[in-house]
């Protein structure tokens, strides 16, 4: 095997800074798993044990990445949680695996998991990929999702739960000693299930600030469903890392985000609140009756006016969509980059960069940019995604994880 790898004849789509950067016409040389090189033209460097590959202009930017990812969920998955929780070990295990692969395949490099249904698939999972048993994406891995004794999913089912912050900081060292680094906690409610409405709290500052404190100490961090304001809010004061859905935004929220600096990030998930309400997920039993119910017509539109106050606050945004629901299904993931772009009104550069410059500081990873130094997870599409986002949504050339070819299209390359 050659000891480095050449993309050659590419346009390059660096993700700097420059939001109005467009591809150039460049040669990308890695090493040792790094970039060593990105070249305006033709390299000059010895191609002494080098492995070149033509890619024949097309586009060269940084592996994709998805900040809220249930692995747990099956390629077939409808809304069937408690069925997936049963399902045998052995048997899921495969459906996870699969989900996994349908990650790297659609460019997907890095994803940061938000809650498992069976407790270790995540954990299991990053194992076997780093092991080279299975094909995937790095992983940041959760545990069960965590709830309050008093809120959406206090019933035990499907979450482990806290009572108090001594409880909370217990299942926090649990989960990290196990391996989770991304643990995920229900701070707020969510109208598909009517009981338990959006802008319901759970938990307080002193559970949340033990919770992080505790995560700390073992290199991980907190992420949160915090769907209302005052969730929001209490999220970002007590050191929550990312803050999921964030759909009603007021000035205090925005402030408290706007404290934090560049140590908090939004993932809104704007996707599955498309599909839901533009009836993408009536075939599957979510009726115009229960979208109405739910709330999420008017959550939608919050979210919407809340991404436009973010944007303009300077408030940086991490993609991630809870896809693996048939209206959003697995391997649809830049669906989310999309909606960024029709219904926000980001540039697609913008969108992008919320798949990449920006998830790497998310993640503690240093990817995210095409630059010396960083590690070499890269993807190689047809099309300049800088004009047109939605080239993200077709299956790419090719994918680099940590300077080795992961992925090669066989439609491409028979």
């Amino acid at each position: 095997m050659a000891d480095r790898l050449l993309l050659a004849n590419a346009r390059v789509l660096t993700c700097s800074d420059d939001i109005r950067e467009r591809p150039f016409d460049g040669d990308v040389l890695v090493a040792d798993g790094r970039v060593v090189s990105v070249t305006r033209g033709r390299t000059d460097a010895d191609m002494t044990g080098t492995r070149v590959i033509d890619v024949r202009g097309g586009c060269v930017l940084p592996g994709l990445g998805d900040a809220h990812v249930h692995t747990s969920w099956p390629l077939d998955f409808v809304f069937d949680h408690a069925g997936i929780a049963a399902t045998e070990p052995t048997e899921h295990i495969l459906d996870v695996a699969a989900v996994t692969r349908t990650f790297l395949e659609s460019g997907y490099t890095t994803i940061i998991g938000a809650g498992t249904t069976q407790p270790l698939d995540d954990i299991t999972s990053k194992a076997a990929i780093e092991k080279g048993l299975i094909p995937g994406p790095r992983i940041i891995p959760s545990g069960p999702m965590i709830a309050s004794e008093h809120g959406l999913g206090s019933d035990g089912e499907l979450m482990e739960v806290a009572a108090d912050a001594k409880q909370l900081r217990e299942i926090v060292k649990r989960q990290c000693e196990l391996g989770a680094r991304a643990l995920k906690l229900f701070i707020s409610g969510d109208g598909v299930v009517p009981e338990y409405p959006s802008q319901d709290v759970y938990m307080d500052d002193e559970m949340l600030t033990a919770a992080v404190e505790e995560a700390d100490s073992y290199g991980a961090f907190l992420t949160t469903h915090a769907r209302g304001s005052l969730s929001v809010a209490m999220a970002a004061r007590t050191g929550v890392r990312i803050i999921h859905h964030a759909c009603f935004l007021d000035d205090d929220a925005l402030n408290a985000l706007d404290k934090r600096g560049d140590d908090v990030w939004i993932c809104p998930g704007l996707h599955y609140l498309h599909q839901m309400v533009n009836r993408g997920a009536e075939p599957y039993g979510m009726t115009e009756e229960k979208i109405d119910a739910s709330g999420y017509r008017q959550e939608y539109s919050s979210q919407i006016d809340g991404m436009r106050r973010l944007r303009e606050a300077g408030v940086k945004m991490v993609s991630g969509g809870d896809f693996g629901h048939q209206w959003t299904r697995h391997g649809t993931y830049a669906a989310e980059l999309a909606r960024y772009v029709d219904q926000v009104g980001m540039t697609p550069v913008e969108a992008i960069h919320t798949a990449t410059r920006h998830m790497g500081p998310a993640a503690k990873l240093n990817t995210g940019q095409v630059a010396p130094g960083f590690l070499a997870d890269l993807v190689v599409t047809d099309g300049d995604p800088s004009s047109d986002v939605t080239v993200l949504q077709n299956k790419p050339r090719l994918v680099v994880k940590g300077g080795e070819l992961a992925f090669v299209n066989p439609e491409l390359y028979p």
